[in-house]
């Protein structure tokens, strides 16, 4: 689903970029190199991904996850593994 305000980076052939990465086990495509914690949260929901904005999101490296914040632009590569998770409801 495209819209009018959605921007798609191009490579070097002009070709729109599709990055493939997971986020909570779920295949999902990116369409930038470089993308914050929350743009890359919102493009998991629009995608079917079982996420909410407000859940924490973190990356994969090697054997340890580190955390991505809303602001944090990232570099995103093709294989990336993402998990986001609720916020603690600690009341």
């Amino acid at each position: 689903m495209s819209t009018a305000t959605e921007h798609t980076d191009h490579g070097a052939h002009g070709h729109p970029v599709k990055i493939q990465v997971t986020v909570n086990n779920q295949s999902v495509t990116l369409t930038e190199h470089r993308m914050t914690g929350l743009e890359i949260k919102q493009a998991a929901k629009n995608q079917g991904a079982a996420v909410e904005v407000d859940f924490q999101l973190s990356v994969r490296h090697g054997n340890r996850y580190e955390v991505v914040g809303d602001d944090d632009t990232i570099a995103v590569h093709t294989g990336q593994v993402f998990l986001a998770v609720a916020p603690d409801d600690n009341s």
